[in-house]
């Protein structure tokens, strides 16, 4: 083989335009590669569901950390949503989130209402707070992300959709939740029975976050134009309240962990049950 600097200098002026060339291009051909699109939501369909853990044995003093913390005390619930258009129309009113008693009883349920798609009912210890429309909010609209925070101080159960103050009732009863699993997208008649399930969501959970603390309501407006941020103002005890956090940024398989990013290990469960669920892109902006 002949040495590089044997040939003549315009033939060797070639070559190493060529060279520089061809890295140019393969340098273009990696830059024009697309960056995979991140995961944001699980999309359930049809019987699909989460079911979040309930590590508290009865027989043992209350774990702080489980989501049994819930009981006798204040707590937010706020998750991120967005539904679709439901089969034939209607049926049941498909579930967001509820964990029950140990009769299968409502201790706090977020449902949607067929007939109205901007409205949710909110169940507290097994009655009916309100049916509550939301603004800017389309349950039939796949793209349309709904935020909905429920908030217990002890006295008062306050909603807000969207950053906006949407109405409150008095309840000085706390929550008695058991060894109630908590379900994401259905809910069952009888307490941890997979047999009674029903009120399947139709569509994505962007994210659920449980906290045992009353979030502000002066922080509402910001935490629906701001869905990635989980305070306001950087503390270094701003997240010990978090009881749980459910992200679904990663793609799961049936019966797969969904973790829990809270540090709480209170770890949900993906199920299809009789109908299907996917990954999805689509999110909270």
């Amino acid at each position: 083989m002949r040495d590089f600097y044997t040939y003549s200098p315009s033939y060797r002026n070639s070559l190493s335009r060529c060279a520089t060339s061809a890295i140019c291009a393969f340098m273009l051909l990696i830059a024009c590669e697309e960056e995979p699109e991140e995961i944001n939501s699980i999309v359930l369909a049809g019987g699909a569901y989460v079911q979040i853990t309930n590590r508290q044995d009865l027989q043992l003093p209350p774990d702080t950390t489980a989501i049994t913390a819930l009981n006798g005390g204040v707590f937010s619930l706020e998750l991120r949503a967005a539904g679709d258009t439901l089969p034939g129309g209607g049926g049941r009113p498909p579930a967001l989130f509820m964990v029950s008693n140990n009769l299968g009883e409502d201790e706090l349920g977020i449902y949607r209402i067929p007939s109205d798609s901007s409205r949710i009912m909110v169940y507290f210890n097994n009655r009916s707070v309100s049916v509550i429309p939301i603004p800017n909010c389309d349950w039939d609209d796949p793209d349309c992300f709904t935020q909905v925070v429920v908030t217990y101080d002890g006295g008062t159960v306050s909603v807000y959709g969207n950053g906006i103050f949407l109405g409150s009732a008095a309840d000085a009863t706390e929550l008695d939740i058991a060894d109630s699993h908590a379900l994401i997208g259905a809910d069952w008649d009888i307490n941890n029975n997979v047999a009674s399930l029903d009120n399947f969501w139709y569509g994505a959970i962007d994210e659920v976050r449980l906290w045992t603390q009353v979030l502000p309501a002066n922080e509402m407006d910001f935490r629906y134009k701001n869905p990635k941020n989980l305070t306001r103002h950087y503390s270094a005890d701003g997240l010990d309240n978090l009881l749980g956090l459910w992200r679904f940024n990663n793609e799961r398989h049936e019966g797969e962990e969904v973790l829990d990013f809270s540090g709480n290990a209170n770890h949900a469960y993906i199920h299809s049950g009789d109908g299907s669920f996917y990954f999805s892109t689509s999110g909270a902006e």
